[in-house]
């Protein structure tokens, strides 16, 4: 954390004090034998000054204030080839830009917020192989110009085969910015034992960030705090600056489980602990426990919320009788128990404030969802089984409210937040199957990634499987993803005056002239723009392999609206799914930069 420091100015007074003396009554009394007062001559104006009775009083100089004085150093950083970190030191408080030119390329930071005599500042959005000329902007704190310092830096070659990301624009109408996309190959690189890289790509398709830590992140999202925080598959969230440092570790257990398949399956965990330990410097993870609910996992994502706590998303298991096992899966004799999912609100040091577990909020025998009986799956096992598999959380604050993505059960479900602690169970409605909130429009299913929109809407990438009517494959009625904007009207007092009305949707083609169809991961955000970021990041397979394909549409196009960004990755030889991906303005936001 960067310290902040404060100049004290003392303010020297100076008192002066009178002292009266007092005679005796006598000394009133005139003297006779005393000789007559004489009276000095004045002083004579136009004497020389030599002849002048006294000398002039001598005037101190002004104090004066030394100039301030500053130097740069750069070093690289070491877990990334294309940052640098920027060292500045001076002697007095100071604020500072830079900007960092290639031949082809530039690369400015705004001014610092905060004037300071030290700053570590990080230089990001750099390209790959080249040598920048620096010239660090050293001003005042009141913004008055000190100094020029001039440094260099050249940036080395990313560690990994990426593809070259080739883009198709329309620069007038697209949401400018650095494009963070969570890069998946599906077959990993020979000799590498790395997690999975997040890369950042510039209006070019230039990489111009890069992150990668040990084991698999997800939902990287950026905090109001200025830094960035996901998940880590299957324990842990890790928070971290933009030169990829990590300032916050937090796991429901500190260690590798000595039964992995209590968790999850064993063979899709095989490996998994050495994921778990991060980076050499990585501050040591702290734990989040709740002493009302056995957490056995994060997932998918962590949100952090305006209070500075963090919202995660969990797992339990629950024991289910004989004859529920028997309903749900026929002729399954092993006693399974089923794995629920869990919210959980927690502070900084890892301490639990709240609970949503929904197994207290759904009543299984009535939503069991379509996928109990398996047990060869990412998230299943055959002793526990994956219920509700809920893959996204949000906090809306306008609602107070919990707004979860329930993929297994085909739900939206937003649960009152409340001041209360401990386990909640509260609904405010669920919107599709089973829902409590009407809805004038088609239902998702087996959607990802819920967001909530300034208006209270709500905007969602709805996978399609099982969606009624639709078979893979059938080319007269293919299934098929969408995004899908839906307005919420629950202002009025009365619940039963609620509804939920479906406002927009989009379809694309894929590159069989079918409909996109991704039946597992995917992302749609609002973007300051207007537009919406669509990320179709799990296409089926297709002459065996799966590719993604982002795109950002102008809504107010025809047919859903138009194109106006358009990314595929991914071929037959390198197969690439893409869980998640953000567009960020700039890689410099936060509370340390000025607006």
């Amino acid at each position: 954390m960067l310290q902040r420091l404060y100049l004290a100015m003392t303010l020297l007074g100076t008192c002066a004090f009178l002292v009266a003396a007092c005679s005796d009554d006598t000394a009133d009394q005139a003297d006779d034998t005393a000789e007559p007062a004489t009276t000095e001559p004045e002083a004579d104006d136009t004497a020389e000054p030599d002849e002048q009775s006294e000398e002039p009083a001598e005037i101190e100089p002004e104090e004066t204030v030394p100039p301030i004085e500053a130097t740069v150093r750069v070093e690289a950083t070491p877990y990334s080839p294309i940052a640098a970190a920027v060292h500045i030191e001076a002697t007095g408080p100071v604020k500072v830009s830079i900007t960092a030119t290639a031949d082809d390329h530039e690369v400015s930071t705004p001014t610092t917020a905060i004037a300071r005599t030290s700053h570590v500042l990080p230089l990001v959005g750099m390209r790959q192989d080249r040598t920048y000329a620096l010239a660090v902007e050293i001003t005042d704190a009141d913004g008055v110009a000190v100094d020029t310092l001039d440094a260099t830096f050249t940036t080395g070659t990313v560690p990994f085969p990426l593809p070259d990301f080739e883009l198709t624009i329309d620069t007038d109408r697209a949401q400018p910015g650095i494009t963070l996309i969570e890069f998946n190959p599906q077959v990993a690189p020979e000799g590498d034992e790395g997690g999975q890289p997040v890369v950042g790509i510039d209006e070019e398709g230039e990489v111009v960030w890069w992150y990668r830590n040990t084991g698999s992140v997800g939902a990287v999202r950026p905090t109001p705090w200025g830094t960035l925080i996901s998940h880590y598959f299957p324990v842990g969230i890790r928070e971290f600056d933009i030169l990829g440092n990590v300032v916050g570790n937090w796991q429901v257990s500190p260690e590798p489980p000595e039964n992995p398949v209590e968790i999850r399956d064993a063979d899709a965990l095989a490996g998994i602990a050495a994921l778990f330990g991060g980076n050499e410097g990585d501050p040591e993870a702290l734990s989040v426990k709740a002493d009302w609910v056995d957490l056995t996992s994060f997932h998918h994502e962590a949100y952090p919320m305006p209070n500075g706590n963090i919202l995660a998303m969990s797992t339990t298991n629950h024991e289910i009788t004989p004859e529920q096992r028997e309903t749900f899966c026929p002729g399954d004799d092993v006693p399974f128990a089923i794995t629920s999912d869990v919210i959980v609100e927690f502070e900084p040091d890892g301490t639990v404030v709240r609970t949503w577990d929904l197994w207290d909020v759904l009543d299984i025998d009535e939503i069991p969802g379509v996928h109990l009986c398996n047990t060869d799956g990412l998230f299943e096992s055959v002793d526990f089984r994956d219920w509700t598999h809920a893959n996204s959380v949000v906090y809306d604050e306008a609602r107070d409210a919990i707004l979860i993505s329930s993929r297994h059960t085909n739900q939206v479900i937003a649960l009152d937040h409340l001041d209360s602690s401990g386990p909640q169970a509260s609904v405010r409605w669920i919107l599709g199957e089973n829902g409590t909130i009407p809805l004038d429009g088609d239902p998702p299913y087996h959607q990802h990634a819920v967001e909530v929109e300034d208006d209270g809407s709500i905007v969602l990438y709805d996978n399609g499987n099982f969606r009624p009517g639709t078979t893979p494959g059938d080319p007269n009625n293919p299934t098929y993803s969408r995004a899908v904007h839906y307005a919420i009207n629950d202002s009025s007092d009365d619940p039963a005056d609620w509804s939920a009305t479906q406002i927009w949707e989009h379809v694309v083609d894929d590159v069989d002239g079918q409909p996109v169809y991704a039946f597992f991961i995917g992302d749609a955000d609002q973007m300051d723009n207007g537009n919406i970021f669509i990320i179709h990041g799990g296409i089926a397979p297709q002459d065996g392999f799966r590719h993604a394909r982002l795109i950002e549409v102008d809504p107010e196009g025809a047919d859903g609206g138009d194109i106006v960004w358009d990314l595929t990755i991914g071929t037959a030889d390198a197969g690439v799914t893409v869980y998640r991906a953000e567009r960020l303005s700039s890689l410099y936001f936060g509370p340390d930069w000025e607006s």
